[in-house]
């Protein structure tokens, strides 16, 4: 390939060559998917090959240094507030003016909202609107940072870096969308206290609609920003709400204890635990129904001549199934709970999975800890009323 214009003309060639509408589409989804059209996408914008693929040391444990043995996150030190107020007024100057609509993710949101930090945060978690990320990559290349997809094979290993363009910035059951500072050459440097950002994309459906887990529509509300004052700087927060729905679903240790300083900061109301309560319901309906058309592709796999491998082999055969492989041994276990219900329908399967899985338990106990932070939320504004 001699250049970005020839490659393309190559491949607008091969599909107007094709006659068959869907062979079209293939030809140009399986192009995109390989290095040759990032490499050629990217060398247009003057990044070089060697810049594509980078190698990372491992992150820092966070928890060891940063969780305490309640659960709960250690005060910041002075040095640890120097940091983050660098990498915060950094983050706000260089997306000053931007037009792109950004928010901050994950804990920071909380510390901001609190007026002081609640411990120490190690990176800034960024969103950002789908629709926005060929500006954000502009913005980006202006300032020294480029897109990347972050790969480990294992934790605590080392991370390949690998350099995209904004059409392909996408999270993946493998790959983790981060933005890091960059030279001249397009390579990774350190010392900028803003650096390897966290980036969340915010994907809409057909009508526009923002989607959370599951592809569930989220309030648009919880896609919008909300900017404050931050030493001289404006910095788009997140919606209360949508702070709250991802720390729920994140699940560790410290995240509840998270919840908890969300909640006495008083920016969190009733509706919106509604609200989040609501996008659950809808998620825990939307993989009952992803279940049943998976059990249904399962089903048409198995015959009269059914046995517990013919029944797991065909469990594997389903990339939602097959995307981690510590999960292998339980499916193992569910091939053999269905062989010996004698029953190979997607239906019975999935109740057969929704069983031995607990996910009704998982649910329920979902439903009751919204229901506690809903109650938490309403004490904090009656008290509210009553000092007032």
């Amino acid at each position: 390939m001699e250049n970005i214009e020839n490659y393309h003309s190559n491949l607008s060639r091969e599909i107007k060559e094709e006659s068959d509408k869907e062979k079209r589409q293939e030809i140009l989804t399986e192009a995109k998917n390989t290095d040759d059209y990032e490499r050629e996408e990217l060398k247009h914008k003057g990044i070089a090959f060697e810049a594509l693929i980078q190698k990372q040391a491992p992150w820092g444990r966070f928890n060891e240094d940063n969780i305490n043995e309640n659960h709960e996150r250690k005060p910041a030190t002075a040095e640890q507030i120097e940091d983050m107020n660098k990498r915060l007024s950094e983050l706000g100057s260089l997306l000053k003016d931007s037009d792109i609509n950004w928010h901050l993710d994950g804990a920071l949101n909380i510390s901001l909202m609190n007026g002081k930090y609640i411990g120490n945060h190690k990176d800034v978690d960024l969103s950002v609107d789908e629709k926005d990320l060929g500006k954000l990559e502009a913005q980006l290349l202006k300032n020294d940072y480029g897109l990347f997809l972050s790969q480990a094979e294992d934790d605590g290993k080392e991370k390949i870096m690998r350099r995209v363009g904004y059409k392909n910035f996408k999270d993946s059951a493998t790959d983790h969308p981060l933005i890091a500072a960059i030279d001249e050459n397009g390579k990774i440097i350190d010392g900028r206290a803003l650096n390897y950002v966290d980036a969340h994309i915010v994907e809409r459906n057909y009508e526009g609609f923002p989607l959370g887990v599951s592809g569930v529509i989220m309030p648009e509300k919880w896609a919008k920003p909300y900017p404050i004052d931050f030493k001289e700087q404006k910095i788009n927060l997140s919606h209360p709400g949508k702070v709250l729905y991802y720390k729920l679903h994140q699940g560790r240790d410290y995240d509840i204890t998270d919840v908890q300083r969300l909640v006495e900061t008083g920016k969190l109301n009733e509706e919106d635990v509604s609200d989040v309560e609501k996008v659950y319901e809808d998620e825990f309906l939307a993989n009952k129904e992803l279940a049943y058309e998976i059990f249904e592709k399962v089903e048409k796999e198995l015959n009269s001549n059914v046995d517990e491998n013919k029944i797991y082999e065909a469990l594997m055969q389903q990339p939602k199934f097959n995307e981690k492989e510590e999960m292998r041994d339980s499916f193992k276990s569910l091939a053999k709970t269905i062989f010996e219900s004698k029953d190979w329908s997607a239906e019975n399967m999935v109740n057969v999975a929704v069983r031995q899985f607990g996910i009704e338990e998982r649910n329920n106990q979902k439903r009751e800890e919204i229901s506690r932070i809903k109650q938490s939320v309403t004490d904090i504004q009656k008290l509210k009323e009553i000092r007032s």
